[in-house]
C-alpha cells in the first residue's frame, strides 16, 4: 500500500534523529513529557526544562518555500513568546537539516534579523544519507500546488 501524499512519517523519523544529534552535540536532555507552564498551549518540538532550552526542528532538505516560510516565521515568534512569558534565560534554537533550508534565517532578511534580535540560535544537523534520501522522497511525494 502506498503512502498518502501528505504522510510526513519520514520527516518525523528525521526530526527524531536531528534532536538526538543536537542533544549529544550540546549536552542537553530533551524530555518528551515536558510541558511548558504556558496557558496558551505553546508546544515546541523539544524541551530541556533543566537547562531551559526550547527547540524547533526542520527536517527539510533543500530550500524552504511557501507555507514552510510562514511556519519558520511563526516558530521564531513562538520561541520569543516562550521567553517573554517564562522569563529570560531560555535558550531558543531553530535546527535545520540542510544549509539551503537554514539560509532563510541567516543573512540580511528581516526574518534573519528577527532571529538575531530575539536571540534565536540557528543550528544545522546534517542527516545521514538514508534519512536524507527518505526525506527527499517524501518531499517529492508531498509536492502540492494550487490548481489554476
Amino acid at each position: 500500500m502506498s503512502k498518502h501524499v501528505s504522510d510526513s512519517s519520514e520527516q518525523r523519523i528525521a526530526e527524531t534523529h536531528i534532536l538526538k544529534s543536537l542533544e549529544r552535540a550540546l549536552g542537553l536532555h530533551f524530555d518528551p513529557g515536558a510541558v511548558l507552564p504556558i496557558e496558551v498551549g505553546v508546544k515546541p518540538d523539544a524541551i530541556d526544562p533543566v537547562n531551559k532550552v526550547v527547540v524547533e526542528v526542520y527536517a527539510m532538505v533543500g530550500e524552504v518555500k511557501g507555507g514552510q516560510l510562514q511556519k519558520i516565521k511563526g516558530d521564531i515568534l513562538k520561541l520569543a513568546l516562550i521567553e517573554k512569558i517564562l522569563g529570560e534565560g531560555w535558550r531558543k534554537i531553530l535546527c535545520f537539516a540542510s544549509d539551503e533550508a537554514a539560509k532563510y534565517v541567516q543573512g540580511k532578511s528581516w526574518v534573519a534579523e528577527a532571529a538575531r534580535v530575539f536571540e534565536v540560535e540557528v543550528h544545522l544537523v546534517h542527516l545521514p544519507a538514508d534519512h536524507e534520501n527518505n526525506v527527499i522522497s517524501a518531499q517529492n511525494r508531498q509536492h502540492m500546488v494550487n490548481p489554476t
